[in-house]
């Protein structure tokens, strides 16, 4: 019983967060949810929940930098691309636990998000990292190994909330079945 109070409880406050806020964190829950109803990922639009900093040392005798800037730091060139918060995304890459996002028009230029090693179905996709060097991440974008920046490490992606609200979600509660004695009788002379 208190079991069914806790779900209904838990069904009522996720309801009523998602009316009242315009977006909600993309989790591998969510992802089930939009699969069974066969919505495509590559359809719906995601955003970033915080601004994330990409940064790289530019090599002397490189030509050209293609995106964002190059300011001198410390006598070295630095390429910085910047994403600023709520910045619109597609996403272009599917795999088991893992989205692949573009920012960019460029779709090989996308930031990967996902399912960390102990996170569980309910909690957000975040940026995830080739490897982690202190608390920097390294990502290759742009065909370059960029650094993220330790306010971004944790960036998660989220999807407007009235997408979750138009899913058709069927559901109902098995009732039990208590053994009686025709059922009994009947297994046991086939077990004979």
């Amino acid at each position: 019983m208190l079991y069914k109070k806790t779900v209904s409880i838990l069904t009522i406050t996720l309801a009523f967060a998602a009316c009242s806020t315009p977006k909600t964190y993309f989790t591998a829950a969510i992802r089930s949810q939009l699969a069974a109803n066969h919505q495509q990922l590559n359809k719906i639009q995601f955003y970033n929940d915080r601004e994330i900093v990409l940064r790289r040392d530019v090599k002397t005798g490189e030509a050209k930098v293609t995106d964002g800037k190059v300011v001198l730091e410390n006598g070295h060139n630095v390429n910085i691309i910047t994403l600023k918060k709520n910045t619109p995304g597609v996403c272009v890459l599917e795999r088991n636990n893992i989205v692949g996002i573009a920012f960019e028009q460029n779709n090989n230029n996308f930031i990967t998000f996902g399912k960390t090693k102990q996170a569980r179905s309910n909690d957000p996709y975040r940026i995830l990292a080739n490897e982690w060097i202190n608390e920097y991440g390294v990502i290759n974008y742009d065909g370059k190994p960029y650094r993220i920046e330790p306010a971004g490490t944790e960036a998660g992606i989220m999807i407007k909330s009235k997408i979750l609200r138009k899913l058709s979600i069927q559901q109902r509660e098995m009732k039990g079945r208590k053994v009686n004695s025709e059922n009994t009788n009947a297994g046991n002379s086939s077990t004979q």
